[in-house]
């Protein structure tokens, strides 16, 4: 196999690297792509890359060898069953390649476009602004590339064998199966990658550049919302295919995958008009968004740089009348204490106005609702019930789900440093009163994420079951909240933003696992408990019993140990290699 040396002097040579620069602008551009606050540019974010890329290759993988036994029974039993299985797995293919090329370019969505410092650093340079965009053209199909091989390389190989397992089939079969495979799965990719880029071109066409960058946050977070959502509802739209193309359902139409899965299945051979149609409309939504994508690339390329540098770091308008009122109202009502007036308005102010920031908690937000939609989804296609809907586990359980991830998303967010150069202040100023700030901390996350969510909710309750019944999701919810308040701060001894990351702390394995069984726990087990409150009144009398004392115990248990004296952590490091176990020492 050449080494990469030598392909990288062929390629250079190819391209005339010295004169246009167009090698080493695409490694640039390229690499920037995974240049963050989270990874370093070096050797580890390769190797972190290289664990990313074999991760997304484990799925199809494991599923395409999963499947072997499956289709080793239908050759050999029940061959009439092909046709649907294997339409259920190819949607699946095509679903999962265009959700996770969809994801990538989500998560990269400030990098699609140069940056402020991409052209603070090149513009000096002898280089035309052509070339600067080719470059990124090409750092973006060198994405594309990389991560649909990552997805596709092993199930695009594995699957067509175990599908063609114990039939009659010839190679030139074996080989469509190859090309039609590969040809979908791409073409799915690069949809999901394009029709991004478009977007963002869109936006940046039509909007002020400021405008651009507050909508750019919630864009990011609604398309993270809708493609976690594809994904969890993925299995059952893919077990659905064959009966919607059996009776000709619209529902084909306004689904992505399904698109792919025509072209699929064209490519196989398949003569039905469904799949025929399916595969037009494929073929046109890539046609359309690679032409708007490129249209919109090139138009707001050199408009989106010298925005960018003018607009840089601009300063949001100053708060309105009504937002300063409510503020004051605030500190008259329920932060009194000057220390407590800071941590809050510090807290508030900060993951709203920074958009890192402002991303990350949108996107738990987003979470939360993509698995509320879900549940609806499962829940009311195909109910024949008409009229109000009666209280279910699915309709309460949303607003368990939407506060454990909106209070969640914020204890996750508050270990993110805004400015760690600016922390100082905190530590000049730390005095004895500094748990004060904490009780602020405490009720920022009230203010956020329990009152706005259930006084939102509460008059919808009120709307279909009536004020008794409406009473108890909103006492059941709000208690729940403030318990898991106490529970995600209770050995939290930062100010939010200020203190230095460390990555790779925490045990990502374990805390997945656990994070899954806390939110389970806590919105699905919660809700059934709460139906069966519902259904006997008098459970409420049971409930209030166990729920108050452990909120007061929790409670009483922070003020106790925060009596005892502590200092804000201000640097994160990492667990000793050697512990003392400190026998011989006496602690008062």
């Amino acid at each position: 196999m050449m080494p990469l040396a030598s392909i990288d002097r062929l390629l250079r040579r190819a391209f005339r690297d010295r004169e246009t620069h167009f090698v080493e602008l695409t490694r640039h551009f390229f690499l920037r792509f995974f240049d963050n606050e989270w990874i370093a540019r070096n050797a580890e974010s390769r190797l972190t890359l290289i664990h990313v890329l074999a991760l997304l290759a484990v799925p199809g993988a494991l599923c395409s060898f999963y499947l072997y036994p499956i289709y080793d029974n239908i050759g050999w039993h029940h061959p009439e069953l092909f046709p649907a299985v294997a339409l259920v797995d190819q949607c699946r293919f095509v679903g999962f390649t265009l959700v996770v090329v969809g994801f990538v370019a989500t998560l990269e969505w400030n990098a699609l476009f140069p940056d402020r410092r991409d052209y603070t650093v090149l513009a000096p340079l002898p280089l035309r602004m052509s070339a600067l965009f080719l470059a990124k053209t090409a750092a973006l199909l060198l994405l594309l590339a990389v991560f649909t091989a990552a997805v596709n390389l092993f199930s695009g190989i594995i699957y067509p064998c175990v599908a063609m397992a114990n039939r009659r089939v010839t190679p030139w079969d074996l080989a469509r199966w190859f090309v039609a495979h590969g040809l979908s799965v791409t073409a799915a990719s690069a949809f999901g990658l394009l029709f991004f880029v478009a977007l963002q071109g869109l936006l940046i066409n039509t909007l002020l550049y400021r405008l651009f960058r507050k909508a750019s946050v919630y864009v990011q977070a609604f398309s993270l919302m809708l493609l976690l959502a594809l994904l969890l509802l993925l299995d059952s739209i893919s077990s659905l295919a064959p009966a919607w193309v059996h009776t000709g359902s619209r529902t084909l139409e306004f689904l992505p995958p399904m698109w792919f899965l025509g072209i699929y299945q064209t490519l196989l051979g398949s003569h039905l008009p469904v799949f025929r149609h399916l595969a037009n409309l494929g073929f046109a939504a890539l046609g359309m968004a690679a032409a708007f994508s490129l249209a919109g690339y090139a138009l707001a390329y050199r408009r989106h740089v010298q925005k960018s540098i003018e607009s840089a770091d601009a300063v949001d308008d100053e708060s309105s009348g009504a937002r300063t009122r409510a503020g004051r109202l605030l500190d008259r009502l329920i932060v009194r204490t000057p220390l407590e007036r800071a941590a809050f308005h510090f807290l508030v102010k900060t993951l709203f106005r920074s958009a890192k920031h402002r991303l990350y908690f949108a996107a738990y937000v987003g979470a939360g609702f993509a698995f509320v939609l879900v549940g609806c989804v499962e829940t009311f296609v195909g109910s024949t019930h008409i009229g109000r809907p009666q209280p279910a586990e699915t309709l309460l359980s949303i607003p368990l789900i939407l506060s454990f991830f909106t209070l969640s998303g914020m204890r996750m967010v508050f270990t993110v440093p805004a400015a760690l150069d600016a922390n100082w202040i905190f530590q000049l100023t730390e005095d004895d009163r500094r748990h004060e700030c904490l009780t602020g901390v405490r009720k920022a996350m009230v203010a956020i994420g329990i009152a706005p969510l259930f006084a939102a909710l509460f008059p919808l309750d009120v709307y279909l079951w009536g004020w008794s019944k409406a009473l108890v999701p909103a006492v059941f919810g709000v208690t729940l909240s403030l318990i898991l308040v106490e529970l995600l701060l209770l050995n939290f001894r930062k100010i939010p933003f200020t203190c230095s990351y460390l990555p790779g702390k925490a045990n990502i394995t374990v805390f997945g696992v656990l994070y899954w069984l806390a939110f389970s726990t806590y919105a699905y087990t919660m809700a059934g408990a709460e139906l069966w409150i519902l259904r006997e009144p008098i459970l409420l009398v049971l409930f209030a019993a166990l729920a108050f004392p452990a909120l007061a115990w929790l409670v009483a248990y922070r003020r106790r140990h925060l009596r005892r004296g502590f200092t804000f952590v201000f640097d994160d490091r990492p667990e000793p290699a050697v512990r003392r176990l400190r026998l011989t020492e006496w602690e008062p």
